[in-house]
């Protein structure tokens, strides 16, 4: 049952609780709004109280912490650019350009922001190419891993050095990805393919591309013991959605299960003997 609700802001979209603080931090997408700033609400569980909001960019999409709980990060749809938080400071720390043609190394400046003017930077602003749609970070907290569903590239960004170290180039409308946690296989979904790519992260090389049960491949999640991917794909009209199950030692889809239409998010619960 329904125990306590709190409200965030417009079309909340992803959401992960840090182990340091303990809160959850939660993108707004604002999938259906204008094309402005939106935020990342903070939230405390116990109480279910929005502690804070924080403005980010233009349809904020995938909020992942690091390992260490200290460290989340986002990425701005339209505006092409990575958001880090810092979760003790409760403001954004770094921002960085997801393509390589303008990459950017950015401070951000602390403080709230002039709303009037940021809202007309991004009504002027040209919506970028790269269309970045989900960031996760390596297991050793050393790189992230930003998706860029509209250039079909997966680029990895140095944690230390905040630059652009490597770029994946995937088959079309990559959505999602993983990294297992022997930090050996990038799993990445491609939504416009209806496939599934595992790649090596050692080689940066593409261990394998599979079809996928249904037609429109969304979310993924890894076993803790870095065995097997899986991925929800969502169902087209009166379809049921599908949890594709990947052996990623023997690069092969083992299994499937049916589930509810449009199955979007997913999240791994727990392993048993």
């Amino acid at each position: 049952k329904m125990v306590d609700r709190v409200e965030l802001g417009l079309f909340p979209a992803t959401m992960q609780i840090s182990t340091v603080t303990g809160l959850l931090y939660v993108v707004n997408f604002n999938l259906h709004g204008e094309h402005e700033p939106s935020t990342i609400s903070i939230v405390d569980p116990e109480e279910m109280i929005e502690v804070k909001r924080v403005e980010t960019g233009v349809m904020p999409h995938g909020s992942r912490l690091t390992n260490d709980g200290l460290k989340q990060y986002s990425v701005a749809m339209m505006d092409g650019i990575l958001y880090e938080l810092d979760v003790l400071q409760f403001d954004i720390s770094r921002t960085i350009f997801t393509g390589r043609k303008k990459q950017m190394n950015m401070q951000h400046s602390t403080g709230s922001m002039d709303h009037n003017k940021s809202m007309k930077k991004h009504t002027m602003h040209k919506m970028p190419t790269e269309k970045p749609t989900w960031v996760y970070p390596h297991p050793a907290d050393t790189h992230v891993y930003v998706v860029n569903n509209g250039t079909d590239n997966v680029v990895e960004i140095d944690l230390n050095k905040w630059v652009i170290t490597r770029q994946f180039k995937t088959d079309k409308g990559p959505y999602n990805c993983e990294v297992s946690q022997d930090g050996k296989y990038l799993v990445v979904t491609y939504k416009s393919a209806a496939k599934t790519g595992i790649w090596d992260l050692n080689t940066g090389l593409e261990l394998v591309r599979l079809k996928n049960t249904r037609k429109v491949t969304h979310g993924v999640v890894i076993s803790p013991d870095s065995r097997y991917a899986f991925v929800s794909v969502e169902g087209i009209r009166g379809e049921p959605g599908s949890v594709d199950v990947f052996d990623l030692e023997n690069l092969t889809l083992v299994d499937h299960a049916e589930v509810g239409k449009q199955a979007g998010g997913i999240a791994f619960w727990k392993m048993e003997d």
